[in-house]
This record gives C-alpha cells, sequence and structure tokens, in this order.
C-alpha cells in the first residue's frame, strides 16, 4: 500500500485524502433489477486502483454511469470538483477523463495512424470553415501526427502505423486503445478488462504500461477479473457485489476478506483468491 492510502479505513465507501472522482447515491435499476446502488465512491489522484467483482456485480454499468454512457436513476459524480451529472461522454473525456472498453473501438478500416490521430483533441481541421483554409490546421495536424508516432513507437505499434487496424490481434488492438486514450493528455485513464482476450505475450507489456501511465502521474481506474494482475499493480482495490461496495482495500487485505471471498465463491466456484493463485 503506498502512503497516499495510510490514513484510509478499510471499508466501503472509504474517504481519500485527496480524491480525483467522488460518487454519492448512484442508482441504476433496469425494470425490477438494481445494477448499481453506490452510496459513496471515492478514486484516489495519482493512484491504480482497481474494481472488481463476480460477474453480474454492477462494475461495467458503473463505469458507464461514471464515463457518461449510461444514465442513473439519481446520484452524482464529480470530477476534480466539478460536477459530470448529465455531461456527454465527449465532455468528460476533454474535461480529462478518458476510458477504454473491453471491446475495443478501434476503426477497423482505418489505419493504425488514422485511428490515433483521432485521438486528438481540439482539433481545428474538425471546424467546417477552418478546414476549407489548411493554412488554420495544417501545423496542427503535423504536431499531432508527430505526437501518435511517439505513443505509438511506445506501444511497440510503429511497424503497424500504416496497417488497418482491423489486422491488429487482440492485444495489439488493446494497445492501440491505450495509446490512442493518450492522445488527449487525460489526468485519469478508466480501463475496462485490459487484460481480456490478450495473449501471455502481450499482457506483461499492457501491465508494464499501465504503471509507466501512474509514474507519469495519471490516475488509473480498471475494471478486471484477473486476480494475479489486481494483486500486483494495484495500490487500492474496491470490490462491488450485486450492484454495491461490499469492501475496500489493499489488494491483500481485501483478497483475504471473508465477505469477498464468499461474493466471489458463491458466483465462481473455481475462483482463488490466494497469494499464490495466478
Amino acid at each position: 500500500m503506498t502512503d497516499a492510502f495510510a490514513s484510509v479505513p478499510h471499508e466501503p465507501g472509504a474517504p481519500k485524502p485527496d480524491p480525483i472522482v467522488t460518487a454519492k447515491n448512484v442508482h441504476r435499476h433496469f425494470g425490477g433489477l438494481t445494477a448499481v446502488d453506490v452510496e459513496h465512491f471515492e478514486v484516489q489522484r495519482h493512484q491504480i486502483t482497481a474494481l472488481i467483482g463476480p460477474n453480474g456485480a454492477g462494475k461495467s454499468t458503473f463505469f458507464n454511469l461514471l464515463t457518461g454512457f449510461d444514465k442513473p436513476q439519481t446520484g452524482e459524480w464529480m470530477f476534480n470538483g466539478h460536477s459530470l451529472v448529465g455531461t456527454s461522454p465527449a465532455k468528460i473525456a476533454r474535461a480529462g477523463k478518458v476510458r477504454t472498453f473491453q471491446l475495443t473501438k478501434a476503426l477497423n478500416r482505418m489505419t493504425v495512424l488514422e485511428n490515433m490521430r483521432l485521438g486528438a483533441a481540439q482539433q481545428s481541421g474538425e471546424n467546417f470553415f477552418r478546414a476549407l483554409v489548411p493554412g488554420t490546421w495544417k501545423k496542427q495536424e503535423s504536431e499531432i501526427t508527430d505526437k501518435a508516432e511517439v505513443l505509438l513507437k511506445r506501444f511497440k505499434l510503429w511497424e503497424k502505423r500504416d496497417d488497418y487496424a482491423g489486422s491488429l490481434s487482440g492485444g495489439q488492438r488493446k494497445l492501440l486503445e491505450m495509446a490512442r486514450a493518450l492522445m488527449s493528455d487525460p489526468e485519469m485513464i478508466m480501463l475496462d478488462e485490459p487484460m481480456a482476450g490478450v495473449n501471455p505475450a502481450l499482457t506483461e507489456s499492457l501491465l508494464d504500461h499501465i504503471v509507466e501511465l501512474k509514474d507519469e502521474g495519471k490516475t488509473i481506474l480498471f475494471v478486471e477479473h484477473d486476480m494475479h494482475m489486481v494483486r500486483r499493480i494495484s495500490d487500492w482495490v474496491v470490490v462491488m457485489a450485486e450492484g454495491k461496495i461490499i469492501a475496500e482495500g489493499p489488494p491483500q487485505t481485501v483478497m483475504s476478506n471473508p465477505a469477498v471471498q464468499d461474493a466471489y465463491l458463491g458466483a465462481h466456484h473455481d475462483t482463488d483468491l490466494s497469494e499464490d493463485a495466478s
């Protein structure tokens, strides 16, 4: 556990010293089913927080609510002290909070480099009238391309820059989506199951990139089922079950929590939360 969490109690909804995200009384129902019922939730700035729980716990729905891709019946949530209630996903991204998806959203018929360019914010060429005057956006376009190329080299996708995104492997698409998210210089990155569908050869690379993002001052919140990954890179773990937050704390504390073990064993009899599980 890092020093940032030294004074944080190991309990659901625990307040953090410097939260970048705060959510209160967030409720989402689908008919008679309660998908999310979160009283209080905070994400500590500049740390890696994992959001875990068995299938059907409400993690992905909560992710969608926090990023504007779904709307709750009730609740409020803030990013950097500003309310995001009713804010569109595009505006949330421009505010500095971006996300990736469990099923990657690469545009398959565009090249890897073209996909990267789309991730840049506030492009002058997107304005209809400015687009008619190349002099107003050519310089920015060149700067965006330079930035994209730097990121592609960093994420080991440089040799794929002219390939169609649809030709990439599942792991390479995850790398592309993470790299594209950085084109807008976000403060916070939310990753929805970053290891899903990734072969072991690329898993280590993805893990290293996530840790590097924290080292650069980014805040990371990710949903993941791989407990080995959660234990390895998380500073703090939040556990959901049946739409509620049932536990919070450092990885080892959470994994040994009886409520967490009951939640997992009730849904996944083959799930092993022990230290030696991989």
